[in-house]
Parts: structure tokens; sequence; C-alpha cells
């Protein structure tokens, strides 16, 4: 049994990670996230993760915001609004983290494979995956928030690409490059 739902745990990141790895493409409202989303009569944005370039149309968020960033989701149900909306607030910034950290760590990664065995760009590399690991990233704040008939309360948070590259590690070449490599992404496609 728990062979079986650690098999399926594994799956269920591994899917997380793919969905957000990948870019989208094409209309957002073609998504599944999108559609299931309208289905459930939340907003666009619930449970979806992505960078400010892949905003493209206003799909995902109409808001505000108009800089280079990352936005992720949070949720939280608990007895009353204000205790779920500060959980989901943490959920969403620990939603950033996450997905942040992933990215810069596998753009570093395919650096450093792209440095074949440069043992000066493997140390880089390895200096740089240490660094990541603890940093704490600051500057996120809520954009949006939405309670749903149920009581669940869903955030949307939003953090600029200026704060990411704040708390990122730049005392290397190599940290510098992938910072750069990141932070040009964020705006990709962006209208």
């Amino acid at each position: 049994m728990k062979k079986i739902l650690g098999a399926v745990f594994i799956a269920m990141v591994l899917g997380i990670f793919a969905g957000c790895a990948s870019k989208p493409t094409g209309d957002a409202r073609d998504t599944s996230a999108y559609q299931q989303n309208l289905k459930m009569n939340l907003p666009a944005w619930a449970d979806v993760q992505f960078k400010s370039g892949w905003n493209k149309g206003g799909y995902y968020w109409k808001g505000p915001v108009d800089e280079a960033g990352f936005f992720a989701s949070g949720k939280a149900k608990y007895s009353d609004v204000s205790t779920s909306t500060s959980a989901a607030d943490l959920d969403g910034k620990a939603q950033i983290a996450f997905f942040v950290k992933q990215e810069l760590n596998a753009i570093a990664k395919q650096e450093s494979d792209a440095a074949d065995s440069d043992s000066k760009t493997q140390t880089a590399y390895k200096d740089f995956q240490s660094s990541v690991a603890q940093v704490k990233i600051s500057g996120i704040i809520r954009v949006d928030r939405f309670i749903a008939e149920d009581g669940t309360v869903y955030v949307l948070m939003f953090v600029p690409s200026d704060e990411i590259k704040r708390a990122m590690p730049s005392d290397s070449e190599f940290s510098q490059k992938v910072m750069d490599i990141y932070v040009n992404g964020l705006n990709e496609d962006k209208d």
C-alpha cells in the first residue's frame, strides 16, 4: 500500500513539474486548467503558476501588474476568512519559492551541461545549487483574492523579477548568467 501511495505521489509531483516547466502555447482559454476553473466558477488563475510573459492576452489574469515577474496561486479553507486568507497567502508564497527555485536549478543544470566537464563550471553549479536552496524570496505580494462558495479562499501572489534577482546569489559569473536567462524568460512572448 505504501509503495502504491508513494508511486501516486511521485506521479503527481512529476505531473506538476511537467505542467509548470513547459511553456503554454496558444490561447490560455484552450487549456484544461482554464476550462476546469470556468466550470467551477473559479478565477482563471486558481491553481495556476505562470510567468508574466505567459499572460498573453490577459487570460490568466487581467490585473494592473505590468512588470516582469512570477505569479502563483495559493488556497486554504479554515473556519474563518481571515485565517484562510493568511494560510492561502503562505501557500502562494511557498508555491512561488518552490517553482522559482526549480526553474533556476533547471537553467543552472542546462548551463552546466552545456559547459561539458569544465571543473570550474561544475563547482560554480554546485555552489549555485547550495545557495538557491537557502534563499528566502521577499517582496511577494497578494494581487487578487477570491472566496469560493464552499469557503475556500484562493489568492494570487506575485513577485517582481527585481525581488527574485535581489534574493538570488550573484556572486559568480555563472550565477549572473543563470539569473539573466531566467529574468529574460519572465517576459517571453509579452505583448
